[in-house]
């Protein structure tokens, strides 16, 4: 079985491991001594959600030819979160365009900024367990006096809301929640993650 992490070829020696969860244990460990956590795991050129990963782990090393392992250090992680803050700061000046884009026509716009929003808001949801690695000691998390995950699930019904007012063409409704509803919450979100372990 090949092994690779972040594309290198891996040469290590397994002795008494019989199944692909032992040796990803194994390489979990050695990763965590380096510094850094496994983020994402192919096997044989396929992406493997973690919620599927428990089918996997029973299989013999023999069943598998190749396993792609991406690794990530805190201090990737923590610029990773540091440009999220950016992006989100970027997202709640785009969001309190969106009135103004809609009073003039400018529908595209407006949907190019709910697109880059909903897109940033996915890939958060993807780092938050990674928080510790990159801020050791520092949880929980708050923003102001909010704890950080509940701080972004309080957006999803403003979000839901947002997008019926969009199917409805509710534009007055849209405006609103956008202006005032989540471009501040996104900027005290995206000011909290640029600031984040310098608390």
């Amino acid at each position: 079985m090949k092994i690779r992490i972040n594309e290198q070829d891996i040469a290590i020696t397994f002795e008494q491991e019989k199944t692909l969860g032992e040796i990803l244990g194994i390489l979990e460990a050695e990763c965590e001594k380096a510094g850094s956590t496994i983020t994402g795991i192919s096997i044989d050129g396929a992406t493997i959600p973690a919620e599927l990963l428990d089918e996997y782990f029973d299989k013999s090393p023999d069943e598998v030819s190749q396993v792609d392992l991406d690794a990530t250090t805190a201090a990737e992680i923590q610029t990773m979160v540091r440009q999220a803050g950016k992006n989100f700061s970027e997202a709640a000046v785009l969001l309190g365009n969106i009135p103004v884009q809609l009073q003039t026509g400018k529908d595209l716009d407006a949907l190019n900024a709910i697109n880059f929003f909903s897109e940033e808001l996915q890939s958060l949801h993807k780092l938050l367990p990674l928080l510790p690695l990159a801020f050791p000691g520092k949880e929980p998390y708050y923003v102001g006096e909010t704890p950080l995950v509940p701080f972004i699930s309080e957006m999803t019904p403003f979000l839901q809301e947002f997008l019926g007012g969009l199917s409805s063409k509710d534009t007055v409704l849209v405006g609103d929640l956008a202006e005032y509803e989540l471009a501040p919450r996104l900027e005290r979100l995206g000011t909290y993650l640029q600031h984040m372990g310098n608390e």
